[in-house]
């Protein structure tokens, strides 16, 4: 039992508490806020600039050593792209970073005369 309970240990550590790539696969392009609320829950952190807004999201201890961290980033509240980046600092406060908004995924507005 002492055995078990020691490999148990020895394998949370090597694979930590898991990245948040199991939820984010669940999301595609044009997708609404609200499913993505479904999917993910309530961002760590909110920033927004006019139409556009950026979703962050945190996991502490997702691997050995780092946090994952994902932006999932949105047009007139339609997801337009996820981007992903990791932290080697102690936990999600202070390590999510300020949006530049030259980063987010390109998207086409398209403009048809009638």
């Amino acid at each position: 039992m002492k055995k078990l309970f020691s490999v148990c240990i020895v394998f949370l550590l090597i694979s930590g508490c898991g990245t948040l790539d199991s939820k984010t696969i669940l999301i595609d392009a044009g997708d609404s806020k609200e499913k993505v609320i479904e999917i993910m829950g309530t961002p760590y952190d909110r920033q927004f600039d006019g139409q556009k807004e950026a979703w962050q999201y945190c996991v502490s201890g997702a691997g050995f050593g780092y946090n994952d961290h994902k932006v999932i980033w949105f047009v007139n509240r339609k997801v337009t792209g996820i981007t992903s980046y990791r932290t080697t600092r102690s936990g999600c406060t202070g390590a999510v970073k300020s949006i530049k908004w030259e980063d987010a995924p390109d998207y086409t507005v398209e403009i048809r005369e009638r």
